[in-house]
C-alpha cells in the first residue's frame, strides 16, 4: 500500500489523471468535491492542502508567489508522513495538489515511500484556461506556469519520475498513465478520461513576455519539438467567437453578443467552458435577462445542478434573493451538488429572509469547508449585524481557532474592531498586536494600531 502523488501545475490535467488513477483503484483521494471549472471534481484531499498551504506560508509564499526557499516545522513533517502513509476507503491515499510542486523538497524530505508521476500541458493552453475561469491575465498564467514547471523539470532530472504529455491525443495519455502503472486495466483508465471536459488549446499564440521560454521549457519536459496542441489533436476553442462576444457587450448590443455566446457554446463538447465565463460577463454589465436566456439556451447539454447555479448568481445580482435561492436548493438536491452551489446557498436564503436556514446551511459549508474559517467568520459577521455583539466576538474567536496563523491578522482585526465600538480599547490592542504577530502583511492592523500609541 503505497500512496501515489500527482505532479502538476493548475489546469494541467492533474484532476483528469488523478481520477483516471483513482477509476482504476490505484489510490483514492476520497470525495470528488465538483467546481463549475471542474465538473468530476479537483479530486484534492483537504488536509494535504492545508499542509501544502501551511508550509508554503510558513516559506513566506503561497501558490501564487512560490517561495525562494521552502521549510517546514516537525508538525508539518508529522503531518505530511501522517498523508502519506494513510490509507482512504481501504485503498492507499492520492495526494494531489498544484502546490505540491512548489513544496517539493518538503516532500521528498519525507522516508515514507511513495510513488510520483507527473503531468505537463502547454503553457498556453494553462493559461488561457486560468484567464476564462480565474481571470488572470495571460502574461501572468504563463509566468506561474513557468514557476511551477521549472520545479517539476529539476525534480524530474534528479528523480527521473514518469511524466504525462497532457497535450497528446487520450490514447497516447492512456498510454503513459499505463506506462506508469502497468498493473492498471487501461480500459478502466481510458473510461475515466472525459476529452469533453478539456478546453483550450496552445493555437494562434499571441505575443506574451516569457512564452518562447515556457514553451521550450515544455518541449523539454515533453519531448516534443513542436507544440503538440498546434497540429490539431483536440478541437480548438471558440476563441474568435468569445472575443467578438466582449467586444459587442463593450459596446452595448448584449443581444448580439449573446448570439455569438450560443454559436461558441455550441461548438464544444462542454457548454459549461463557454457558458460560466459568459454569465460572469454578462452579470457584470446588468444584462440579466440576456444571461437567463442564454443559460436557458444552453441548459439541456448542463451537467445536473449547474443551470439552476448559474440562474441563481444571476438572480442574486439583479437583487431577487428568494427566486436565487429557490433554484440553489435545487442545484443542492442534485447527488452531487456543485461547491459554489453550497456556498452561494446560504448568502442567497439571509437575503430572502430565512435566518434560521441560512445559519444552518453556513455551518454545513463550514465543516466541509477547505478553510472552515471563512464561514465561521461570516456567521461572526451576520451575528454581529443581527444585534448580539458578544455572542459575534465568541463566534469570530472561534473563526480565528480554525484559521491558519497568516489568516488571522484580517478576523483579529474585524474583532478589535468591535471590541473599539464595544468601548474594550484594551482588549482590542492585544487582538492587533496578535493580529500584527501572525499576519504581519495585512495593513489594518497597523493602522487600527497606531490610534492607540
Amino acid at each position: 500500500m503505497t500512496a501515489i502523488v500527482v505532479l502538476g501545475m493548475h489546469r494541467s490535467g492533474t484532476s483528469c489523471l488523478a481520477g483516471m488513477l483513482a477509476a482504476a483503484g490505484a489510490a483514492s483521494a476520497g470525495e470528488a468535491v465538483r467546481n463549475w471549472d471542474n465538473a468530476r471534481g479537483h479530486r484534492e484531499m483537504l488536509d494535504a492542502v492545508r499542509l501544502n498551504e501551511a508550509v508554503l506560508a510558513h516559506s513566506g509564499g503561497h501558490w501564487l508567489a512560490p517561495p525562494v526557499e521552502v521549510r517546514w516545522t516537525d508538525e508539518h513533517a508529522a503531518e505530511r508522513d501522517r498523508l502519506l502513509r494513510a490509507t482512504v476507503g481501504g485503498r492507499p491515499a492520492l495526494l494531489k495538489d498544484p502546490r505540491t510542486l512548489l513544496a517539493l523538497p518538503f516532500w521528498r524530505a519525507s522516508e515514507v515511500p511513495y510513488r510520483t508521476v507527473g503531468i505537463v500541458r502547454h503553457p498556453l493552453a494553462v493559461a488561457r484556461s486560468l484567464e476564462s475561469w480565474r481571470g488572470t491575465p495571460l502574461a501572468e498564467g504563463v509566468a506561474l506556469w513557468t514557476a511551477h514547471n521549472l520545479r517539476l523539470a529539476g525534480d524530474r532530472a534528479r528523480h527521473g519520475d514518469a511524466l504525462v504529455d497532457f497535450e497528446q491525443p487520450k490514447a497516447a495519455v492512456v498510454a503513459a498513465v499505463r506506462a506508469a502503472f502497468p498493473e492498471l486495466d487501461p480500459a478502466v483508465l481510458a473510461g475515466a478520461y472525459e476529452e469533453q471536459l478539456v478546453h483550450h488549446d496552445d493555437g494562434d499564440a499571441p505575443a506574451i513576455a516569457g512564452l518562447d521560454e515556457a514553451i521550450a521549457l515544455y518541449r523539454e519536459l515533453s519531448g516534443t519539438r513542436t507544440s503538440p496542441g498546434a497540429s490539431g489533436p483536440r478541437t480548438a476553442f471558440p476563441r474568435a467567437e468569445l472575443a467578438a462576444f466582449a467586444h459587442l457587450l463593450e459596446g452595448g448590443d448584449a443581444a448580439a453578443a449573446c448570439e455569438r455566446a450560443r454559436i461558441a457554446a455550441a461548438a464544444v463538447a462542454d457548454p459549461a467552458a463557454v457558458l460560466v465565463p459568459v454569465v460572469a460577463a454578462l452579470v457584470r454589465h446588468r444584462a440579466f435577462a440576456e444571461a437567463r436566456g442564454v443559460i436557458i439556451a444552453c441548459a439541456p447539454r448542463l451537467d445536473d445542478g449547474l443551470a439552476d447555479l448559474l440562474h441563481a448568481k444571476v438572480l442574486l445580482a439583479a437583487g431577487d434573493a428568494a427566486q436565487a435561492a429557490r433554484h440553489l436548493e435545487a442545484a443542492c438536491a442534485v447527488p452531487r451538488p456543485y461547491h459554489q452551489a453550497r456556498h452561494m446557498l446560504p448568502h442567497a436564503l439571509r437575503e430572502a429572509g430565512r435566518r434560521d436556514e441560512a445559519r444552518a446551511a453556513l455551518r454545513e459549508v463550514a465543516a466541509a469547508a477547505l478553510y472552515p474559517h471563512g464561514p465561521l467568520a461570516t456567521l461572526a459577521e451576520w451575528t454581529w449585524l443581527d444585534g448580539d455583539p458578544v455572542a459575534a466576538r465568541a463566534e469570530m474567536q472561534r473563526a480565528i481557532a480554525a484559521a491558519p496563523l497568516h489568516r488571522r491578522g484580517r478576523l483579529r482585526t474585524r474583532c478589535a474592531e468591535w471590541l473599539i465600538a464595544a468601548g474594550d480599547g484594551a482588549a482590542a490592542r492585544r487582538e492587533l498586536e496578535l493580529a500584527i504577530a501572525e499576519d504581519p502583511a495585512y495593513p489594518r492592523s497597523r493602522e487600527l494600531l497606531a490610534r492607540f500609541l
